[in-house]
C-alpha cells in the first residue's frame, strides 16, 4: 500500500516539528544571540590571568626568600633551581652542524651524481 504524497508531507513535517522540540529554544535563537549570550558566561566567569600573575608573583617572591635565607627543599637549593632554568634540553649548536654535515653531504652526492650523469651521456 503506498503512500499518498499529502501523508508523506504530513509525516515529514510531523518529523520536523518533533526534532526542534527536540533541540528546544537553541533552534529559534538567532545566532548572534546566541554568540552574544555564550560570551556574557565566559565573562561572567572571568580569565585565569590575575591568579596565575598572582602565583607566579608569589613563587617569585619564594624563591627570593629561599636563596637570601639559604633554604633548600629535599636537597636542592636555588643553585641547583638556576641551572636547570640555564640547561637547555635542546642543543641548538649540535643540531646546526648536524644538520650542516647532512646537507654537505647531500650536496657531495648530488654533485657525484651530476658528474656520473654527465660521463653516461658523454658515452652515448
Amino acid at each position: 500500500m503506498e503512500k499518498s504524497i499529502e501523508e508523506s508531507a504530513r509525516e515529514r513535517r510531523n518529523y520536523v516539528e518533533q526534532a526542534r522540540a527536540a533541540f528546544g529554544n537553541q533552534m529559534q535563537q538567532p545566532i548572534m544571540e546566541q554568540r552574544q549570550s555564550q560570551a556574557g558566561t565566559e565573562a561572567e566567569n572571568g580569565s585565569t590571568f590575575g591568579i596565575r600573575c598572582v602565583i607566579a608573583i608569589l613563587l617569585f617572591v619564594c624563591f627570593v626568600y629561599c636563596d637570601r635565607e639559604k633554604i633548600s627543599f629535599q636537597g636542592i637549593g636555588t643553585p641547583q633551581v638556576l641551572e636547570q632554568m640555564r640547561w637547555d634540553p635542546l642543543p641548538t649548536e649540535k643540531l646546526e652542524e648536524v644538520f650542516a654535515d647532512i646537507s654537505i653531504s647531500s650536496v657531495q652526492d648530488g654533485k657525484q651524481n651530476d658528474k656520473q650523469g654527465d660521463k653516461q651521456n658523454d658515452k652515448q
